[in-house]
């Protein structure tokens, strides 16, 4: 399941905007700004999306065997919405947090939830090591 538009198409939306608009774009912030942050986000995604599919496939079939990661996606869904899968089982909350935080680096790393997330996972590890 995809949130926004794939890399590509937002690439070639920014390529459109400053082929025919970015000779104006003096008088127009916003729309620079907007493209700026696309071109972040897919710069983001390029570099992390792999590592973070490949954690999230590991941790569906530690949770629910081997399998595609589509089709684990889509089992890991319909057990929790017969009810296989409780919702205070702590490997999948584990899971959901963890694919969450991925997602969210990529999407809005400067959000002040995942910074103090990632900031209480960081500590929670340094005091587990010690």
């Amino acid at each position: 399941m995809r949130a926004y538009p794939e890399s590509a198409v937002m690439v070639d939306a920014v390529v459109r905007y400053l082929r025919a608009d970015g000779a104006s774009a003096a008088g127009s912030d916003f729309n620079m700004r907007v493209s700026v942050n696309i071109l972040e986000l897919v710069a983001r995604e390029l570099r992390q999306q792999d590592g973070a599919t490949a954690r999230e496939h590991q941790r569906l079939i530690k949770l629910l065997g081997p399998g595609k990661l589509d089709t684990l996606r889509d089992m890991l869904g319909a057990q929790i919405a017969d009810g296989t899968l409780k919702m205070n089982d702590p490997q999948m909350l584990e899971h959901l947090r963890l694919t969450t935080l991925d997602r969210v680096s990529i999407d809005q790393p400067r959000y002040s939830a995942y910074r103090q997330a990632i900031e209480r996972q960081n500590t929670s590890e340094i005091q587990k090591r010690s």
